[in-house]
């Protein structure tokens, strides 16, 4: 089944992709970007990923916040640090490298890095079901090089 539009834009997606170095990005939408097409085509798989890393990956490790993700966000004082970090920081303890999303509607809109796992999770140490789910997007960038990644860049995946 595939997400249509409204909800493409009423609905915060959370959807991943697997680096060069085979390093896994958790990518959170707010419902502010177009989605990869590989996500918006398939609603199941993106909620078998989705819910894998919430509810079973283990915690690997600890995790830091990059120090322009305040500034980035609109500052901590909006909704608290604590609040705001929360998903980002249990994806980034299960070693994905996590990322938000501006909250703008344009073509200018972008992912910005804010958890970096300490300890890394490769696609292949996941469990094999959910690492070919996962390998469904493969970019090739290394998460740590773009704290930015720019929305056309992502539909395009």
């Amino acid at each position: 089944m595939i997400i249509d539009e409204q909800e493409e834009f009423t609905r915060d997606w959370d959807w991943y992709a697997v680096d060069q170095d085979g390093h896994i990005g958790h990518f959170t939408s707010a419902g502010m970007r177009v989605l990869p097409k590989s996500v918006k085509q398939d609603r199941e798989t993106t909620e078998v990923i989705a819910r894998y890393f919430f509810e079973q990956a283990p915690v690997v490790g600890k995790w830091t916040v990059r120090p322009e993700a305040e500034a980035d966000c609109g500052g901590w004082k909006k909704q608290g640090f604590d609040r705001y970090i929360k998903d980002f920081a249990l994806m980034a303890s299960k070693g994905l490298f996590s990322f938000d999303t501006d909250l703008i509607r344009t073509e200018k809109g972008r992912y910005y890095l804010v958890a970096i796992p300490e300890r890394i999770l490769l696609v292949n140490q996941l469990p094999l079901d959910i690492g070919e789910l996962v390998s469904r997007i493969c970019v090739p960038l290394r998460f740590i090089d773009y704290p930015y990644i720019h929305e056309p860049t992502t539909t395009a995946w």
